[in-house]
């Protein structure tokens, strides 16, 4: 049976790719992104939930989604150093995203790092292990947890540092750890969707080799 599936993140590189691909996947009947804003050029085949007042939680709405991908994520850089505004996106939202879809039998597929370590030194790792860690306490048909490695793919904005750091892994790839090599943003795209499709259940964490048996 065709699914319906929340998408939050839809205009950032990961959330993007997913929603295009979803649009034309037939497991998914119904298609509803989450964010600040819409996605552009998607010719009126996407419901969006929007800001309610100002705030973006108000927007989530109590009709029933089958599953949920969630890509939202910033950069210290984006957010000019300010770490309880990181916080805020990376952690705050997304568990709120969480405990709108707890207890409701939904599939909730969320991309988090590789390194993820709720007691890391690395702020950046920590804080996605402590988002981790709170949504493993709430109730969902299945939780899948993604850990990508640095990603490859178009981005709208210009990260300079990571694209460097891309290029430099690039060319070391055959010497890098498996788990740590470039991935491909199309192929962590295809495993969402083939996540937040599937009639599993459990927790679930996905690294470089489980992503890409799941994008086949």
């Amino acid at each position: 049976m065709a699914r319906t599936l929340l998408i939050a993140g839809a205009t950032g590189l990961i959330g993007t790719a997913a929603t295009h691909m979803a649009l034309n996947d037939t497991r998914f009947q119904r298609l509803i992104t989450w964010g600040r804003k819409p996605l552009e050029n998607t010719q009126g085949r996407i419901e969006h939930w929007g800001p309610v007042n100002g705030a973006l939680v108000a927007g989530l709405r109590t009709e029933p989604v089958d599953a949920v991908i969630c890509c939202l994520g910033t950069t210290i850089k984006a957010v000019k150093g300010d770490k309880q505004a990181f916080i805020h996106v990376d952690k705050d939202l997304v568990l709120a995203l969480g405990r709108w879809a707890s207890g409701k039998n939904i599939h909730f597929c969320v991309v988090s790092a590789l390194g993820a370590d709720a007691k890391s030194m690395i702020f950046y790792n920590r804080v996605k292990g402590e988002m981790e860690n709170e949504l493993r306490m709430l109730d969902f048909a299945a939780l899948h947890i993604f850990h990508p490695s640095i990603l490859d793919g178009p981005r709208s904005e210009n990260r300079t540092g990571e694209r460097i750091g891309l290029a430099v892994m690039k060319f070391l790839k055959p010497l890098l750890p498996y788990n740590s090599r470039p991935m491909p943003s199309a192929m962590l795209a295809k495993a969402l969707l083939a996540t937040a499709a599937a009639n599993d259940n459990g927790t679930h964490v996905h690294t470089y080799r489980g992503i890409a048996t799941l994008a086949q």
